[in-house]
């Protein structure tokens, strides 16, 4: 994670984990489901520190005291929205509202998708803060996925939530001003919604 001096020239990227969610398909609470040394949401953490993000905050909801006792976030910002059961824009515009001013860009990260390279990360922060895209998403042999990045212009949009849209809702307003960018990663398109998916990246881990 990058601290101090960003320069003059340089636009601050906060990364925001959406991690409220109940993940009814699992049975479990997923964000504690083992991966690596830590969990699945520890592992996203983890990533996001060792990037060119500037800040990190987490937001949590379901079973948010368990997660909060079980993981280190030390450093971390960390957000309790209680409209979890809501959807996924209430934890967007909850980690929105709890951002410093400075921000420049903020990058959604998803607490169940693991395996998303630091690379990825620093490519999408890169590319935001070299050209004038408000949205820039990843995309893996033409498939879009996440993290997505959102530029500050766009916050107040992400503030009145709908559901369970989050940030898509604008993907086709605002398609003139949204960049893919090509990455060699799929974990951009793998998260973790049943027993079938977790075992799946577990495997995919290992095999790496």
């Amino acid at each position: 994670m990058t601290t101090g001096n960003t320069g003059d020239n340089r636009k601050p990227v906060a990364g925001i984990i959406l991690a409220a969610g109940r993940g009814i398909r699992m049975g479990v609470t997923k964000q504690l489901l083992p991966f690596e040394q830590t969990t699945l949401l520890g592992q996203v953490i983890q990533t996001a520190r060792q990037s060119q993000l500037d800040e990190i905050c987490v937001v949590l909801g379901f079973e948010a005291d368990q997660i909060r006792h079980s993981l280190d976030l030390t450093d971390i910002h960390l957000i309790e929205n209680s409209d979890w059961n809501k959807g996924q824009s209430f934890s967007v515009a909850a980690g929105l509202k709890a951002l410093p001013p400075e921000i420049d860009g903020a990058l959604f990260l998803l607490g169940d998708q693991p395996l998303i390279k630091i690379r990825t990360i620093n490519s999408l922060v890169s590319k935001f803060q070299k050209t004038g895209h408000w949205i820039v998403a990843p995309c893996y042999k033409g498939q879009r996925g996440n993290p997505v990045l959102v530029a500050a212009q766009l916050f107040h949009r992400l503030t009145y939530p709908a559901g369970d849209a989050g940030a898509r809702v604008l993907f086709d307003e605002f398609r003139h001003r949204m960049h893919c960018l090509d990455v060699d990663d799929p974990g951009i398109v793998m998260d973790v919604d049943t027993p079938e998916d977790y075992a799946a990246i577990v495997r995919d881990q290992k095999n790496r």
